[in-house]
């Protein structure tokens, strides 16, 4: 044939990413070498046939990597010599308890029935389980027809696709305690994978608050996250295009790109095979051009997958602490849920810590960090500086330490104390009886600290211009944001208002480390050693500091 002349099926599939977005398996399935091993191994190759959970954010392949399982290795014979019975239930279709079982049943027939087989024996069973109306009923006939067929020397295969959709389908433990006694039992052994985007406990506890066994016959989850270098060239060997040449480039600006997550990787790729059908390959000068062009193309998928995946994190209570982990302070967060996230693929170590998925999530979460995550630092900079200087004054002057205080400071004491007490009036009982300066503003508190500051310096550490300089900026901060103005600040401010947060809390924390240092008035080598950009104390986005704008009314 010519070759100006393809054939009709190598031309038709010229773009090899076109079909992004829908379960891929056969040649087209590229990575996922070590999930796939040990599928194979725990369920195909074992005596036992042990059950399976796939676990990962979305867009990661969990049900491409079931679907290759189950048309790769759900065929032929067990090592018992049991013929395998592939079935495939996409759960978020079921809409109640029972619908997920006679659709298993009724897959497992369809699939007996085809090939002709044992209809004799099987087929009054089925009968009987298609009339059954009550739950009890329909369990009972269901385990009777699962033992027939075990009887028969069949293993059954169960792929539950989006089994998150069980928290809405399942409202009480009975159903989740069914699958594990068909999973379970050696008389019955259904060998089930799942895939969920969530923990399949957190699954169960979502549905019901009763207690469910059915998590623990699963072991350790498969866990997907993003391709490694190693499978993001694998996906690029599947190009009619590219070459060694063309490779490298791409190779690393999918790196930095979306970091081997291969939904939105198909996705780039993708464009760019439409556009190098209609315009040809690109030379070195304008595959930039070209590239660029791919992102802009795809800007709403990778926003619409950086929301899906907050929203993940979001529901499972774990968006504050990948925000801590990667702007910090971490004052929740524990290595291992930084280690978690970097399993999904959520995350990725750098040489000093850990940083988002792709430098588009990276940006993505300093967007939303700004947006949501100000305030929470505020309040728990405020709380712990509170703590940390009440804890201060009473090693400094004992039990009189606020006897002390209103010697020095009487108007700073008698003010903190009047919020107090307009406080206790508008809340009685409810009130917190708390010391006057939780009601101390940032000034206050800074004020507090400098007039004792020979006092508190052993016990606080640091030099008393650290100090000074981090309280008097946030101190700036804090006004325009306890009224919701951003108008009273830059995005620079924000940005130092953010590392000083984080200063104070780690300084609260381990507050004698470093030990008294020098009190020159020079800026300290620890603040300039750290390369980013300081803004002066005096910043004019800021505006003059009012407190009487905020002595007004209660302190938010």
């Amino acid at each position: 044939m010519n070759a100006a002349e393809p054939d009709g099926p190598r031309d038709l599939i010229g773009n090899p990413y076109a079909g992004y977005g829908s379960p891929v398996a056969g040649p087209e399935f590229v990575g996922r070498t070590t999930a796939f091993s040990s599928i194979r191994n725990r369920t195909f190759t074992s005596l036992e046939t042990a059950s399976v959970s796939i676990v990962g954010p979305p867009r990661v392949g969990k049900s491409s990597l079931a679907r290759h399982v189950h048309d790769q290795l759900a065929t032929g014979r067990s090592v018992r010599g049991l013929t395998f019975v592939p079935v495939w239930i996409t759960v978020s279709g079921c809409d109640s308890e029972q619908s997920l079982f006679r659709e298993l049943a009724y897959a497992v027939q369809t699939w007996m029935s085809d090939r002709g087989l044992h209809g004799d024996r099987l087929d009054p069973l089925y009968e009987s389980l298609s009339t059954a109306v009550s739950w009890d009923d329909m369990r009972m006939r269901m385990r009777t027809y699962m033992r027939r067929l075990r009887y028969l020397r069949y293993q059954v295969v169960a792929v539950l696709d989006e089994f998150d959709a069980a928290r809405n389908v399942f409202r009480r433990s009975a159903p989740y305690e069914f699958l594990r006694a068909l999973a379970y039992e050696p008389d019955v052994r259904v060998a089930l994978i799942t895939t969920s985007r969530r923990d399949l406990a957190e699954i169960v506890v979502r549905s019901t608050p009763e207690l469910s066994t059915f998590p623990q016959i699963f072991g350790l989850p498969v866990t997907l996250g993003c391709f490694d270098a190693r499978e993001l060239t694998a996906l690029l060997a599947r190009s009619p295009h590219i070459d060694a040449d063309l490779g490298q480039p791409l190779l690393a600006w999918l790196g930095r790109e979306v970091g081997g997550q291969p939904f939105l990787a198909s996705a780039l790729l993708s464009v760019l095979h439409d556009r190098w059908a209609a315009h040809g390959i690109p030379s070195p000068a304008e595959l930039p051009h070209h590239l660029g062009e791919a992102v802009a193309t795809c800007s709403h998928l990778t926003v619409r997958h950086h929301e899906q995946m907050l929203e993940l994190l979001r529901d499972e209570n774990r968006l504050t602490t990948l925000l801590e982990i990667l702007f910090g302070p971490q004052v929740t967060a524990q290595p291992q849920d930084a280690e978690r996230l970097a399993r999904e693929g959520v995350i990725r170590p750098t040489a000093d810590g850990w940083e988002g998925f792709s430098e588009s999530f990276q940006e993505y979460l300093g967007l939303l960090e700004r947006k949501s995550d100000d305030w929470p630092l505020w309040q728990a900079t405020e709380t712990g500086l509170r703590a940390g200087l009440t804890a201060a004054l009473q090693a400094a002057y004992g039990d009189l330490w606020l006897v002390k205080l209103r010697e020095c400071q009487k108007r700073l004491i008698e003010s903190c104390e009047n919020r107090q007490e307009r406080v206790r009036r508008g809340f009685g009982e409810l009130a917190p009886d708390e010391s006057p300066l939780d009601y101390a503003y940032p000034q206050d508190l800074l004020a507090v600290i400098m007039m004792h500051w020979e006092q508190l310096r052993p016990v606080l550490g640091h030099s008393k211009n650290e100090w000074q300089e981090r309280l008097e900026l946030i101190a700036r901060v804090r006004t325009p944001m306890a009224h919701n103005r951003r108008s009273g600040t830059s995005p620079l401010l924000m940005t130092q208002f953010r590392e000083y947060c984080g200063d104070v809390l780690r300084w609260l924390a381990r507050p004698t480390d470093q030990g008294p240092q020098s009190e020159s008035t020079e800026p300290s080598e620890s603040s300039e050693s750290s390369g980013s950009l300081r803004a002066p104390v005096v910043d004019v986005d800021a505006g003059a500091f009012d407190q009487s704008a905020v002595d007004a009314g209660i302190q938010p």
